[in-house]
């Protein structure tokens, strides 16, 4: 069933959402009252296990809370929710490049997908409660990218959250794609916040221009943070002195570790001052030397869980 649902909602969209009781439709001006931009559609979702919303633009998850627990996600005050825009908070995919484009810096940084809008394929729920949204975005050569490709995006909403993500060339040429889960987590203390796991592993610092050094003992926030571990085959642990949480990754070697800072942060119109407190980006992907090779007709698949530890 719908309730205050946006006039720029598609039919398709409309349609099925309506045929599903535990999805509803809002929009971004209800859930994020203080925010910026003209307003986006929200997918909501509501069953015996979790609460969440996402949204198209972007194929994006931007909260997520079990019953009877906690928001996982964090979005920014400042976020811009207009068609388009890349939203500042909860589960961006940057896709199919991270960071600055590799040859051509006027390109969006993060890829294209984030900005992108998504279909909503088909909504289920399964006899343990868990409800699987299936999402696609379907990419036709263009002067931001020039191959064929479509992405999958599935969005498995139980106790925890698991987002799957598959990337099909549909072209006749091979092209390399690096991409990330960029999640948002919503904190209570960021002087407290530890990233557990990566000690001894070797990082590029993008703070530090992409120098290599070698992490010592968790990772603390004491300014800006903006760290990419590669080749990383176990889980992470995120603790903030309140909660722990622990992101595991299949097919997702890279772990991308940051936080803006006061001073950049400030500076920053869809993040704005002190906001930075709010957040701890943990991020799983492949990026830097775990770039994925994608030859013609090909497709790669991996998946990114989330669970209290």
């Amino acid at each position: 069933m719908s309730q205050n649902a946006s006039p720029e909602v598609p039919q398709s969209l409309q349609a099925l959402v309506d045929k599903h009781d535990f999805l509803s439709l809002s929009d971004s001006k209800t859930y994020f009252p203080g925010s910026k931009g003209d307003g986006l559609p929200l997918i909501c979702v509501d069953t015996p296990l979790c609460q969440a919303l996402l949204t198209t633009n972007g194929g994006q998850l931007l909260s997520f809370t079990p019953k009877g627990g906690e928001e996982l996600l964090w979005v920014s005050p400042n976020c811009n929710f207009s068609p388009g825009a890349s939203l500042r908070g909860g589960i961006p995919l940057c896709l199919p490049w991270f960071g600055p484009h590799p040859t051509d810096d006027t390109r969006p940084k993060h890829g294209i997908a984030r900005t992108r809008e998504w279909a909503l394929q088909s909504a289920q729920l399964d006899d343990s409660g868990v409800c699987h949204l299936k999402l696609a975005l379907h990419h036709k050569a263009d002067e931001l990218f020039e191959h064929d490709f479509s992405a999958e995006l599935t969005l498995s909403l139980g106790v925890t959250p698991t987002l799957h993500l598959t990337l099909t060339n549909t072209g006749a040429t091979d092209f390399d794609a690096s991409w990330v889960m960029h999640t948002y987590f919503a904190i209570n203390s960021l002087e407290a916040a530890r990233v557990e796991g990566l000690d001894g592993r070797e990082y590029a610092d993008k703070v530090e221009g992409g120098k290599y050094f070698t992490q010592s003992g968790p990772v603390t926030f004491n300014g800006e943070v903006d760290r990419v571990y590669e080749d990383i085959q176990l889980p992470v642990t995120l603790d903030d002195g309140q909660h722990r949480y622990r992101i595991e990754g299949d097919q997702c070697p890279s772990v991308v570790v940051w936080n803006i800072g006061a001073e950049a942060g400030s500076g920053i119109a869809d993040i704005g001052p002190d906001n930075h407190r709010g957040y701890v980006c943990v991020e799983r992907g492949a990026c830097l030397g775990d770039t994925w090779r994608l030859p013609a007709g090909q497709a790669r698949s991996a998946h990114m869980t989330i669970k209290a530890a």
